[in-house]
């Protein structure tokens, strides 16, 4: 596996456990847009993708594609909220969209 690769998994699972934490944290929380739904849609979309790099899926630039879009949609949702937990969920659905989008352009 390359290192490409294995950073791309890890800032994937990075991402899920940061989106995780948002969305815990956002319980009971108002929200006047997508987050945490975006979180939750993050999570998933980064568990699959970091699985589909490992199993060096037929798929895995698709699901990179995906990943990366995904991300980038919740960054945008967590970043207009001022909580240190979406702002670290923000910057890390960057790290992992820019991350994604390197490996899906390999």
């Amino acid at each position: 596996m390359t290192t490409r690769s294995l950073n791309c998994i890890e800032i994937c699972q990075e991402c899920a456990k940061d989106c995780e934490t948002c969305l815990r944290e956002m319980i009971g929380k108002h929200s006047h847009n997508d987050c945490p739904r975006c979180c939750r849609e993050c999570i998933n979309i980064c568990t699959v993708c970091a699985h589909a790099i490992m199993s060096d899926s037929k798929y895995k630039a698709d699901y990179c594609r995906l990943c990366a879009k995904v991300c980038l949609w919740c960054a945008v949702q967590c970043e207009s909220h001022d909580h240190d937990h979406c702002q670290r969920c923000a910057a890390s659905c960057r790290a992992c969209a820019e991350a994604c989008e390197e490996m899906a352009a390999a």
